[in-house]
């Protein structure tokens, strides 16, 4: 194995382990966990404890929230499935996230959308709806940096 693959593995895993112990990953859907962390940190939201809720991921305020976040670097877009059992979904996308609109320069920006904002402009598929880069081609509605906490 190369070097730099096995120092870049390792750095990996040691993160997942720290972040795990930190309470941030939960689960194996580790960038989902980190999404919902996020969310929890940047708008309040209050994420149930034991069981998550099927098709919300939290609340903030009465809203039920669902979460996306995507950090691939390649061609894998966020996709929601119906029934949309949410009042607002947040999208997050992460530094590595080839979604990112040109010239941000944050680590992390958050996009807000209603189920009818998602119908429109998300795309249609086969019980959901995808999104690829024209979607995030509006204003974001918050942005992180990681340098900020």
């Amino acid at each position: 194995m190369d070097k730099a693959v096995s120092e870049a593995l390792g750095e990996f895993f040691s993160g997942q382990k720290k972040l795990n112990q930190l309470g941030v990953i939960n689960s194996r859907d580790y960038i989902g966990d980190i999404g919902r962390y996020l969310c929890q940190q940047v708008y309040g939201m209050e994420v149930p404890r034991g069981r998550p809720q099927p098709g919300y991921d939290g609340t903030i305020g009465p809203s039920r929230v669902a979460v996306r976040m995507n950090n691939c670097p390649t061609g894998t877009p966020v996709r929601v499935n119906e029934p949309f059992e949410f009042d607002e979904l947040i999208v997050v996308l992460g530094p590595n996230c080839f979604l990112r609109p040109d010239g941000v320069a944050s680590d992390f920006i958050f996009y807000r959308f209603t189920p009818d904002e998602t119908r429109e402009r998300f795309k249609a598929t086969n019980g959901g709806y995808i999104a690829g880069r024209q979607v995030f081609d509006r204003s974001y509605d918050k942005t992180l940096n990681i340098a900020a906490f």
